[in-house]
């Protein structure tokens, strides 16, 4: 009888593409070395394609390099590099359109880039890389780049995380708080207490957006900080005060997963 495993293995070697990701997130499951050199076999096939051929796709090639450093996050960055190199989509209509921040940070957009938030062995490492994105004039790029902080795992992320809280586009702030809620998946609670991170989360429950108000709750509650809403809402006017409260009631929503595999949304 064939294997769970042996059938994952096929699968990747195989034309069917639509059953690629579903083999991908098998072999996650599975884990050891057999694993892991089928998914580095698949990396190499993807990297040598052209981005003309019906096989490839940015999302399955993020998948693949997310699997790979679940798999192993201090493993050689060599074999990932060329994802790094942006790929023009086939559609030129799509190209016409697509923004010129996703081109020109192809490791920093969701889905395609999957696995470089994991990667410890990137130069620059992964919170630096990142970092740095959270400069550029786009809010579309500062967006993708605070959801990658997030996904780093690494309580070092906490310290941009906490400068764009108050970031002019509200797209950035709500992505910002939530990555910093991500971050208590990574054990980060003692680096929270007292940190400028936290003081941004306090300045957020007066956010003009419900959206950002809500999030900013819901991380204090995961963060065990719920005194910190009271305290705001005991010197909030009566509607904050009662919407603040009010949050703390419901149950926390899930936020969205990173990558098919994530285990971090809650």
């Amino acid at each position: 009888m064939t294997s769970s495993l042996e059938e994952a293995e096929a699968t990747l070697f195989s034309d069917r593409k639509k059953d690629f990701s579903g083999a991908l997130l098998d072999l996650h499951r599975a884990g050891g070395p057999r694993a892991d050199a089928a998914v580095m076999g698949f990396v190499t096939r993807l990297s040598a394609l052209d981005h003309l051929d019906d096989l490839y796709e940015p999302d399955l090639h993020g998948l693949a390099i997310r699997v790979a450093a679940e798999l192993d996050p201090d493993r050689d960055v060599e074999p990932f590099r060329d994802l790094l190199e942006p790929r023009p989509p086939k559609n030129r209509l799509v190209r016409k359109v697509m923004s010129w921040g996703a081109l020109a940070y192809p490791d920093t957009f969701p889905r395609s880039a999957w696995g470089y938030t994991r990667l410890r062995r990137l130069t620059p490492p992964p919170v630096e890389r990142y970092t740095l994105r959270l400069g550029a004039d786009s809010a579309t790029v500062r967006v993708s780049a605070a959801m990658a902080l997030g996904d780093t795992a690494d309580p070092a992320a906490l310290d941009p995380l906490a400068d764009v809280l108050d970031d002019p586009s509200t797209d950035v702030r709500l992505h910002a708080v939530q990555s910093v809620r991500r971050l208590h998946h990574a054990a980060a609670a003692s680096v929270l207490d007292g940190h400028p991170a936290e003081a941004g989360l306090v300045e957020a429950l007066g956010d003009r957006r419900p959206q950002i108000r809500d999030a900013a709750v819901q991380t204090l509650m995961l963060w065990q900080r719920s005194e910190l809403v009271h305290q705001a809402a005991s010197t909030a006017d009566a509607a904050l005060a009662e919407s603040l409260r009010h949050t703390l009631t419901r149950a926390v929503d899930p936020l969205p997963q990173t990558w098919p595999g994530d285990s971090t949304t809650l």
